[in-house]
């Protein structure tokens, strides 16, 4: 294994941990952000999830990542209501 492919592996899990809290602050703004921000937190942290390594940090990623959504769910709602 490279120097390359062993850099990139933390790299997911903490671009996922990222998304999912930046689609937690959007959440509470702009829903449909939120969506996108969660979604793509949701599939780095599975990628992330997926290198033994770094389990811990891509679940948590999609724990953050499905919360983001269930926010921009709960805001969207409220907006239309």
């Amino acid at each position: 294994m490279s120097n390359v492919q062993s850099a990139a592996k933390p790299t997911l899990a903490y671009a996922s941990l990222a998304l999912g809290v930046l689609g937690l602050i959007a959440g509470f703004l702009v829903p449909l952000l939120a969506w996108v921000l969660g979604a793509a937190g949701l599939v780095t942290g599975f990628l992330a999830f997926r290198q033994p390594d770094m389990a811990k940090l891509g679940r948590i990623g999609m724990i953050v990542g499905f919360v983001a959504i269930l926010v921009g769910v709960y805001h969207f709602t409220s907006l239309i209501a």
